[in-house]
């Protein structure tokens, strides 16, 4: 389970912006925290944020909402064009990914488990 804080960490990571040990300048930690409230709010109007906002990102989900955070930051920040395509196709990727892994099918407890 990943902090709000973490998700952002590695969105700056993503975008080139954060080195390892280094801490984020508040105007970045602003910048990625509104773009992690956007794209929060943006998969709980999908049905697809199964946290609460405060609360932790679960495992399967981290890389994919860090994906999303920083393709939302991209406009903000100047990135080479290899590190933008990463972080588009990551993003794409995130978009296919997470319905998958948030569908009602896959949170479905009641299914007999064979062992």
């Amino acid at each position: 389970m990943a902090t709000k804080a973490e998700i952002r960490d590695r969105a700056a990571h993503d975008l080139g912006i954060l080195e390892l040990n280094q801490n984020l300048q508040s105007q970045d930690d602003t910048r990625i925290s509104d773009a992690y409230d956007e794209v929060y709010a943006a998969l709980k109007r999908k049905g697809q944020a199964t946290w609460a906002s405060t609360g932790s990102v679960p495992d399967e989900l981290t890389p994919h909402v860090a994906a999303l955070v920083a393709e939302n930051c991209l406009s903000t920040y100047a990135v080479s064009q290899a590190r933008f395509a990463r972080i588009k196709e990551a993003a794409r990727l995130a978009g296919l990914e997470i319905p998958e892994l948030t569908a009602s099918y896959y949170n479905d407890y009641t299914e007999a488990v064979d062992y």
